[in-house]
């Protein structure tokens, strides 16, 4: 039985094995060569600039302190307002003490004006006097005594009028100042901004010319500041020893400069937009050692915005916040650019896919710049040099992963 069954098993091989020996598969087909899109390098403009990380600092804070000691009877404020300098009422101190004090300084001066207005009248007498009795001398009846004590009243008249002006001067000076101190028991902003944090509370009694009372912080415009490394504050002066940067403490010189937000993912295009282009104003003059950088600065407009609704808002710039400052770094050119995405990196060179003859090839590139989206490359030197470009090559700008050289390519 079981050899019967093994002879059946021989018989079906023999059977099926011819069929299993015709001809092997056909090889696969190519693969489909890959679409693309290309781009043609061009000349575009370039303004060179270097770029930092910078933040906003406000500009010339300001910190509120009495003028008057006293007791605060009132806090006017919420922690955080917008005030108006000149307009805005901070704080009140108990005015009492100086309203008595502006009371008799007032007083005081209506005596002094009392006291000049009594020794006029008693020059006036006294002359009229002195006067009376030299004509009796000089007739031959008067007494040279009585003329001397009537010349010696109306100098002491004349003194004693001096003496009242002196204390009439006396007086105004102090009613000016009481009233001065009268008006400074009412607090108002000095300058325009928002208003940090309250450091006093209702009822403290405050110092003059002591106390801190509140900050208040301008918004109106506010400075971007940046710590350059010394390498690069050392390029720059070379620069402009060269020639190719213009001096920018002479006066239409100063370099360009730039900001933009976190949440911002370009500059603005708009120089008239103050808010985000303005120059640099100011370079330290000395090198910090503890970290080897230089600060410079640049002042911006931060206007209140406006709603949808016509409401005002608070400015949209804020101290604090971290900005990418770019500054000016040479005079603008033309430059060969193509998409920075378009390059990439082998062994530490710059290359990109040409189409040539309908077939991707590798060709290496010189890189510059980067600037908006594209990157400067140098131009070829001819039509047989191994590297660069010119503005009739057909750059391969997308699908690169399929891309390889020497494989045929389907142009977009």
């Amino acid at each position: 039985m079981r050899n019967s069954r093994a002879l059946a098993l021989l018989g079906l091989a023999l059977t099926i094995g011819p069929a299993g020996c015709g001809k092997p598969p056909g090889e696969l087909p190519p693969p489909e060569p890959p679409t693309v899109g290309t781009v043609k390098p061009k000349l575009v403009g370039y303004v060179p600039t270097k770029e930092f990380t910078g933040r906003l600092v406000t500009k010339d804070p300001v910190k509120v302190i009495p003028q008057v000691t006293g007791k605060l009877v009132a806090r006017e404020f919420k922690d955080g307002d917008f005030v108006e300098a000149g307009k805005t009422v901070l704080f009140r101190i108990d005015p009492v003490l100086y309203r008595a004090d502006a009371e008799k300084a007032k007083a005081d001066q209506a005596k002094a004006k009392a006291d000049i207005a009594n020794w006029l009248a008693q020059i006036d007498r006294d002359k009229a006097e002195y006067a009376r009795i030299k004509a009796q001398v000089d007739g031959g009846a008067g007494s040279r005594t009585d003329l001397d004590k009537a010349l010696a009243s109306l100098k002491v008249s004349e003194a004693q009028w001096e003496v009242s002006k002196a204390n009439k001067d006396a007086a105004d000076a102090l009613l000016a100042k009481a009233e001065e101190n009268f008006k400074y028991c009412t607090i108002t902003a000095p300058t325009s901004g928002r208003l940090g944090q309250s450091l006093v509370a209702t009822g403290t009694l405050v110092d003059a010319y002591k106390t801190e009372l509140v900050s208040i912080y301008p918004t109106d415009e506010v400075y971007a500041v940046c710590e350059v490394d010394e390498l690069t504050s050392l390029w720059y002066r070379e620069q402009i020893r060269l020639g190719q940067i213009a001096d920018p403490t002479k006066p239409g010189s100063q370099l360009a400069c730039a900001i933009r937000l976190k949440n911002e993912t370009a500059y603005s295009a708009d120089p008239k937009d103050r808010s985000r282009n303005s120059v640099v104003d100011y370079v330290d003059p000395f090198l910090e050692r503890g970290t080897g950088t230089r600060l410079i600065r640049a002042t911006f407009e931060n206007k209140p915005q406006t709603g949808p609704k016509g409401e005002k808002l608070p400015p949209l710039l804020s101290g604090g916040d971290s900005v990418r400052m770019r500054v000016s770094a040479g005079a603008p050119r033309e430059v060969l650019a193509v998409p920075e995405a378009v390059t990439f990196n082998q062994q530490r060179r710059q290359y990109v896919y040409v189409v040539t003859e309908g077939k991707a090839q590798l060709r290496e590139v010189e890189t510059g710049a980067a600037f908006n989206g594209m990157v400067e490359v140098n131009r070829r030197a001819g039509a047989s040099a191994p590297t660069g470009l010119d503005e009739n090559d057909t750059v391969i700008a997308d699908n690169l992963l399929r891309v390889r050289p020497g494989v045929p390519v389907t142009v977009k």
